[in-house]
C-alpha cells in the first residue's frame, strides 16, 4: 500500500512537473512574439519621424504655402525670443 501512494506521488509530481514545463514553454513564447510586435513598432516609428522630418522642411512649407496662395505679411511678424 505505502508503495502504491509512493508511485502516486511520483506520476503526479511528474505530471505536475511536465505541465509547469508547458506553461513556461507557453509564457516564452508569448514573450517572444511580444518583443517582435515591439520590434516592429519601432522600425514603423524611426520611418514616421524621418517622414516627418522631410515633411517640416521649411522649404517645403513655404512651397506648399506659396501653392495655397499665402503671402509673408513683414507687417505681422512677430520675433520670439526665448
Amino acid at each position: 500500500m505505502l508503495l502504491c501512494a509512493l508511485a502516486l506521488s511520483i506520476a503526479l509530481v511528474g505530471v505536475k512537473i511536465v505541465s509547469n514545463q508547458s506553461n513556461i514553454y507557453q509564457t516564452n513564447k508569448d514573450i517572444q512574439q511580444v518583443e517582435a510586435s515591439i520590434t516592429e513598432q519601432v522600425k514603423v516609428n524611426n520611418d514616421l519621424k524621418v517622414q516627418v522630418g522631410e515633411l517640416s522642411t521649411y522649404e517645403r512649407i513655404w512651397k506648399k504655402a506659396a501653392e495655397l496662395g499665402l503671402m509673408l505679411n513683414e507687417n505681422n511678424v512677430k520675433v520670439v525670443q526665448e
